[in-house]
């Protein structure tokens, strides 16, 4: 069983451009994953770069009984090969985030549905092996919001229902990669 911690950031009123402000909220793909997998859900909502670390820290501190908690899923605006926060400071690269995780990413699916995270692959692969993330997924430009919210609970459907995560890796075997081809194609999801 696969349990998701989700640090999401405000999409309504935030500082960002005002077609970049929307009602949108991951809540309920969770509450559908957690209604349907009886899977375990942690939601905290991140307004700021110290929100972010003090969350990083209090699960980091508190492993083993987050152990469970595998997929870390960000719902945020991103940059290039960045999230982007409330503050000065928004914008945090996916390196300086991998020095100030604490070990956070150890071991987890870490998802990244935000624009253009994952523009650079190199980057992301970086981020993997310095953060020793299982896997790390996203996308590659701007994204639909609606559209890459069903491709998330597509990709969350289909984590949950296996056992070999590696498999996503592998779209000619992977039935979610088949499935969602062209929504997929579109969006330029990247798993790495």
């Amino acid at each position: 069983m696969h349990n998701i911690i989700c640090l999401e950031n405000e999409w309504l009123y935030n500082s960002q451009k005002k077609e970049n402000q929307f009602n949108l909220e991951t809540k309920f793909i969770l509450d559908c994953l957690k209604n349907f997998y009886e899977c375990s859900v942690i939601y905290r909502p991140i307004l700021s770069r110290d929100n972010l670390q003090y969350y990083m820290n209090f699960f980091s501190k508190n492993r083993r009984k987050f152990n469970k908690y595998d997929i870390i899923y960000f719902a945020c605006h991103g940059w290039n090969h960045a999230i982007s926060l409330e503050g000065e400071d928004g914008n945090i690269d996916l390196l300086e985030l991998a020095e100030e995780s604490n070990d956070f990413f150890r071991n987890k699916i870490v998802h990244f549905s935000s624009c253009r995270t994952l523009s650079n692959e190199n980057i992301a692969l970086k981020f993997k092996e310095k953060t020793k993330a299982r896997l790390v997924s996203g996308y590659k430009i701007s994204v639909d919001p609606m559209k890459s919210m069903i491709a998330d609970m597509a990709y969350f459907n289909d984590l949950m229902q296996i056992k070999n995560v590696g498999m996503v890796l592998n779209e000619e075997k992977s039935r979610f990669w088949k499935t969602y081809e062209s929504l997929l194609s579109e969006l330029t999801f990247v798993v790495v």
